[in-house]
């Protein structure tokens, strides 16, 4: 897998407390959250460090083997949603039930599994429908989503939906991309996990239509992670100007 580019200047910004107090600050006020300044003196520091855990183990993941990409890749994006939450809701995590990943899928998988019609189910309580509601005000209509779903409306993934002559999705109906890639990453650190033979059979054999999908979306992770995790942070920024 390739390596990341130049570091993202925004993500770079927001690296020193100089900063990203202001910057909290103004999104309590925007959000009129009383003890503004409390709050964003005390989340300052946790805020940075989620952004750095979040490029840290992104940036690991486009250097380690495919089976360990997955895990890093998912954990990456939990510490950056964590940390864009801190942004929205300065008592992030007001209870135990937030900090639970918000998704489940069968951890033993049928015979003849394929990975793109495998699906995840959302969870009422957990990161994954905490971070739709409070940063995409986004709600899940189903309570459940097949990879196939989730991939063909990604813009990295459009390409090889179209080398496969498959119509790539609707983007205009599609799930916001980093929750997109948070449910196809979660769903691939379960496989690494437990489903050890499976994975392990794909990566050598090579003879699965999943193995190019699977491999073709993490190595557009590596990239479009941070840059959404950015664009989301500028978006932010520019809306409490």
């Amino acid at each position: 897998m390739k390596m990341m580019g130049r570091p993202d200047s925004f993500l770079q910004y927001l690296q020193v407390t100089s900063h990203t107090r202001p910057f909290l600050h103004a999104c309590y006020t925007d959000g009129q959250h009383s003890r503004v300044e409390h709050h964003a003196y005390n989340n300052a520091e946790r805020f940075m460090y989620g952004l750095t855990l979040g490029g840290e183990y992104v940036s690991s993941a486009s250097s380690t083997p495919l089976s360990v990409q997955p895990l890093l890749l998912y954990y990456g994006l939990n510490h950056y949603l964590k940390a864009c939450l801190l942004t929205v809701d300065p008592g992030y995590p007001a209870t135990a039930k937030v900090l639970a990943h918000g998704l489940s899928t069968r951890k033993r998988k049928k015979q003849q599994y394929r990975f793109l019609e495998d699906d995840i189910r959302i969870q009422p309580h957990g990161l994954f429908p905490h971070a739709a509601s409070h940063l995409f005000g986004f709600s899940v209509e189903k309570e459940k989503a097949a990879m196939d779903e989730l991939l063909r409306p990604l813009p990295a993934m459009r390409e090889l939906y179209l080398l496969k002559n498959i119509q790539p999705g609707d983007e205009g109906k599609a799930w916001p991309e980093l929750l997109s890639y948070f449910a196809v990453l979660y769903n691939l650190s379960m496989l690494v996990r437990y489903e050890g033979d499976w994975w392990g059979e794909m990566e050598q054999m090579r003879d699965r239509e999943d193995f190019v999908f699977i491999v073709h979306f993490l190595q557009s992770a590596v990239d479009q992670v941070p840059a959404l995790i950015s664009t989301w942070l500028k978006d932010r920024h520019l809306s409490i100007q």
